[in-house]
């Protein structure tokens, strides 16, 4: 027990002495939760039942939306090349006095009109053809495998070869660079560039070709790993 006086010297206050216990040593920090993979994407129904147990989309691209205004750039340049034609007009003199005439007159205006319709019938069919591809046409990237799939109502899936991936080269103009577009050759025909096989004007290259050369190499994020051998070339 222990008092305490005020200046006359008499007993105040007396207070027990109590004793703080000291405090509990600081827990082991938890083991780190295993972290899971980066850029891990829904998968597309599209690949539903595909896909091994350890893999997950990564990255996917389709068609530039630039591939639909080649029609429609020929169509307009092909409108406006036979309307000037079908207007143009001369002045002969005609027994002495001046006659407007059209340049394209009689039969061969409407077989130049006959021309005209199949021409712009060919750039319509076109822009059905592609706008069809636009919206059925992807390649879907995971941490192994590169995939197309094709189809709106049906589906086509066919996976890329790792000789094909490893051979791949990227190719953009000013333009595609503006814009975000260009074309990635892959396979044999990766060598000389050819049509053959050309993904075309495809949305985001850059990305697209750094996840093919990921797939071929066996990179998944910040590990490698034995990439799965397809040697079958599309």
């Amino acid at each position: 027990m222990s008092s305490f006086q005020d200046q006359g010297g008499d007993p105040t206050q007396s207070i027990a002495e109590t004793h703080v216990p000291p405090a509990p040593p600081p827990a082991a920090p938890a083991a780190a939760a295993p972290a899971l993979p980066l850029a891990m994407g829904p998968v597309p129904a599209e690949l539903a039942g595909v896909l091994l147990p350890t893999e997950h989309v990564t990255f996917s691209s389709g068609p530039h939306p630039i591939t639909l205004l080649h029609p429609i750039v020929s169509a307009v340049i092909i409108a406006i090349a036979f309307g000037v034609a079908l207007a143009w007009q001369t002045h002969p003199i005609v027994r002495g006095h001046h006659v407007t005439e059209p340049l394209i007159a009689g039969p061969y205006r409407t077989a130049v009109l006959v021309l005209l319709a199949i021409l712009l019938a060919r750039e319509a069919l076109l822009f059905l053809i592609r706008f069809a591809h636009y919206l059925s046409y992807r390649i879907v990237t995971t941490n192994r495998r590169v995939f197309v799939v094709e189809g709106i109502i049906g589906r086509r899936v066919r996976p890329f070869g790792n000789t094909a991936l490893a051979s791949s080269r990227l190719v953009q103009g000013p333009l595609g660079r503006w814009l975000g577009y260009g074309t990635i050759y892959v396979g044999a025909e990766a060598a000389n560039m050819t049509i053959g096989g050309a993904l075309r004007d495809l949305r985001e290259p850059l990305q697209l070709y750094h996840e093919f050369e990921a797939v071929a190499l066996g990179v998944d994020g910040n590990t490698w790993a034995q990439p799965i051998r397809q040697t079958i070339v599309p």
